[in-house]
């Protein structure tokens, strides 16, 4: 039994033995002769990868491509800034100064004294010659024609290994294997009487050395390079010129990798690898790493591990266990989104360097992004993450995106786990399940799915429920992060201003720069279905088209239009007349109505606004919004007054959707009126306004000169000092002068020449300005 398990272990391991574990490709992983070439050169900056992680081994390569590849290759790369080439055609071009660096140096020539054609496909013949040239080697010292006699000395140099000599362009494969091989070949000099003599020096030592050596712990203390993944074994390392390590390749000792499934206490593991097979190793007393630090053999279970030994790994020849284990799982929202130049990502910190700068050597980013710009809204983050002292010094992120759309047909609930039926799968909460809200059969959702395809986070995209009451919408407002919202009176003569859900029907989110825009397409008098809610935003909200318009006679005795439409006691009728609205039964129309309807079945009409058509004797109009039981203070500008009667009239502000109340008789319900159009400081005491002020400013409307980190020049002559957490308000006029829109803005409205009011409300009137109104 032993041996067979000895057998299988070694048939897996084996294949592995001489696979590059530095840069890889998913394009190039089966292509064993071009694995550890791009691997290496990747490493060295000769030919690097694209941006979606790909090698592209079969695109063809362009003369000026071929010019940077030799011009790094013999490390040259700092000697080619600012150089102007001789070829007309090079003239602004980007490889302009890689040309011209490798015609001072012979390597390449022109298809004519004028001109290179740097977009050309390089031919084969031409790829070649320029590496043949790269090694040192002239046409003068090679003799005979070309592009025999450069073919020639590439057969003899074995330049040619594991490459198709018969096409007639180059590809990067090709390109990459000749510099690959190219690399293990002196470099020779030619004397002026052409003679060819060998230095004994390969083209690597152009770009820094190659050693065969163990990979130990301390060795990750190391900045330039993670060599987490190499530890335990013996590699040949390249370094650069400056002595930064690029590449390893070659490891002496077996690894075999999979997950830990079982830990015994006699120190036997079982693990599993990506295929399903499962394998045993007997653990002596050996180095441990977990996620870059030491730990210990209890910590290794459900861990996914790589084990480095020798032969017989059963028989205690392992030499260490490299491990990782996740240490969080994250589903990133908006807010999570990484920030350009920020040190921490979705509140973990990132690996730096003695100099504080962001170690991008020690941050590993794989799966469905490649690099933290590329993480978007809703994917799932997997992190490993070592620390050390309280500092990340190393952290992997895996970066899952899979995602479902579709509507829910079923909602079970076992064990603790609800079961949720969408496009005829059922799909399981997960451990790391994150509740948001309710979700109800026949909502059409986003379901988040984690690595073993079980729900990690649902997103409502909108609701199923149908609504059941009938409004109409007063008025309508847009909001920047906050929520849209809309002021509607409902068939049971209830009257409230709604937020409105990022996710309902009638409300469109769009980022605006680092803002998200909520616009709601409702507007005055447009008819909508909606639930009414108490403190929450409105979801489940319908418009409801009303393209009937009436213009009809109207008969009291059997409630129908002279066109054949039906009226009610269920028919949601309002009246407007002059801006005030009233809620209407069917005795209270006259015999003439004209207006908008909602027609529903057989012609019966739904929804009804009318602009005429009620009896004179009719009166009652809609009851203000009710005031809410709001205590406390706040400073805003008065958006309207309306009288309620004698005793009592209704305040509302800007940027404040409540509605409170004050009586006519007292001090604030004097000097309302008069404090239109001003900043001012409200007392509120369970919804009723007790006292109400004009603000007096440190300034009256000025223009801001210049603007500093901490002062701002009014006038062009007097500073002003402003607190860092300044509140910044957006005033807008009509041209009579009357307060049109007032909102919330930021620092950044504070401009050269903008009209501004300053005041200084806190910090005990400290003279530094906390508040600022820019006038539009």
């Amino acid at each position: 039994m032993r041996k067979t398990l000895f057998i299988i272990i070694l048939i897996l391991t084996l294949s592995m033995l001489n696979t590059a574990y530095a840069k890889s490709f998913p394009d190039v992983n089966k292509d064993s002769s071009l694995q550890e070439a791009a691997g290496l050169l990747s490493g060295y900056k000769i030919m690097e990868g694209y941006p979606d992680g790909s090698f592209k081994p079969d695109k063809y390569v362009t003369r000026a491509e071929m010019a940077k590849i030799v011009t790094v290759a013999a490390g040259w790369f700092e000697y080619s800034k600012n150089m102007t080439s001789v070829y007309e055609d090079m003239n602004g071009h980007w490889a302009e100064s890689y040309v011209e660096l490798a015609n001072v140096m012979n390597i390449v020539k022109g298809i004519s004294p004028n001109l290179y054609g740097p977009d050309n496909l390089i031919k084969f013949e031409e790829a070649y010659t320029m590496v043949i040239r790269l090694l040192g080697y002239t046409d003068e010292s090679l003799g005979g024609y070309w592009p025999q006699n450069y073919y020639q000395k590439a057969l003899e140099l074995n330049l040619f290994q594991n490459i198709d000599t018969t096409k007639e362009f180059a590809s990067r494969r090709d390109v990459s294997i000749m510099i690959y091989n190219a690399l293990s070949i002196n470099m020779v000099s030619v004397k002026d009487n052409n003679k060819i003599t060998q230095t004994n020096k390969p083209l690597l030592t152009m770009l820094g050395k190659k050693e065969t050596r163990n990979v130990n712990i301390g060795d990750l203390k190391i900045e330039s390079f993670d060599l987490t993944d190499y530890l335990f074994n013996k590699w040949d390392v390249y370094y650069d010129i400056k002595g930064n390590i690029v590449y390893l390749t070659n490891p002496s000792y077996n690894e075999f990798s999979g997950k830990v499934t079982s830990l015994l206490s006699n120190r036997v593991i079982f693990v599993t690898d990506d295929y399903g097979n499962v394998s045993a190793f007997q653990l002596s007393n050996v180095s441990i790493v977990i996620n870059g630090e030491r730990g210990n053999f209890n910590d290794l279970e459900d861990s996914r591990i790589k084990i480095v030994y020798k032969n017989d790994s059963f028989n205690g020849d392992v030499i260490g266990i490299i491990a990782y284990k996740e240490t969080d799982v994250v589903v990133v929202d908006r807010g999570n989104l990484y920030k350009e130049g920020s040190k921490s990502f979705a509140g973990k910190n990132l690996p730096v360097k003695s100099n504080h700068e962001i170690n991008y050597n020690k941050l590993h980013i794989s799966g469905d992004a490649q690099a933290l710009q590329d993480i978007r809204e809703n994917d799932v983050v997997y992190f490993y993450e070592t620390k050390e002292s309280n500092k990340t010094t190393a952290l992997r992120l895996i970066v899952l995106r899979k995602q479902t759309d579709g509507t829910v047909t079923n909602v079970q609930s076992e064990n603790n786990n609800t079961f949720y039926t969408v496009n005829n799968i059922s799909y399981k909460t997960g451990n790391s399940f994150i509740s948001t809200e309710k979700v109800s059969v026949n909502d059409t959702v986003k379901l988040i799915l984690d690595k073993n395809n079980n729900i990690i986070k649902i997103n409502i995209l909108s609701y199923g429920k149908k609504p059941t009451t009938f409004g109409i919408v007063l008025s309508a407002s847009n909001s920047k992060n906050n929520s849209a919202s809309a002021r509607i009176f409902d068939e049971k003569g209830n009257l409230k201003t709604y937020s409105l859900a990022d996710n309902s029907k009638v409300v469109k989110v769009t980022e605006d720069g680092s803002d998200l825009l909520k616009q709601t397409a409702l507007k005055k008098n447009d008819f909508v279905k909606f639930d009414p809610v108490s403190g929450d935003s409105v979801k489940i909200i319908d418009f409801v088209p009303s393209p009937h318009y009436i213009a009809y006679n109207y008969n009291e005795q059997d409630r129908t239009l002279s066109n054949g439409y039906r009226i009610s006691s269920d028919t949601f009728i309002i009246y407007e007349s002059n801006g005030k609205y009233q809620l209407l039964h069917p005795s209270q129309l006259d015999t003439y109505l004209e207006g908008k309807a909602v027609v529903g079945s057989n012609g019966h009409i739904d929804a009804l606004y009318l602009s005429k058509g009620i009896k004179s004797a009719s009166n009652v109009e809609i009851p203000p919004e009710t005031p809410q039981n709001y205590s406390g203070k706040f400073y805003s500008m008065i958006k309207g007054i309306t009288k309620i009667n004698d005793t009592t009239s209704h305040i509302q502000f800007f940027e404040n959707s409540n509605v409170f109340s004050v009586s006519n008789t007292s001090a604030a319900g004097k000097s309302a009126p008069s404090l239109l159009n001003s900043y001012v400081k409200a007392d509120i005491v369970n919804g009723v306004i007790t006292g109400l002020e004009r603000v007096t400013p440190e300034t009256d409307r000025v223009k801001i000169t210049q603007v500093y980190s901490t002062q701002m020049q009014i006038d062009s002559i007097t500073y002003m000092e402003y607190a860092d957490n300044i509140a910044v308000y957006i005033c807008t006029t009509d041209k009579t002068g009357n307060v049109i829109a007032f909102k919330a803005g930021s620092k950044s409205d504070l401009k050269s020449g903008s009209t501004v009011q300053l005041y200084d409300l806190y910090g005990n009137f400290d003279g530094i300005i906390d508040v600022a109104i820019v006038y539009n």
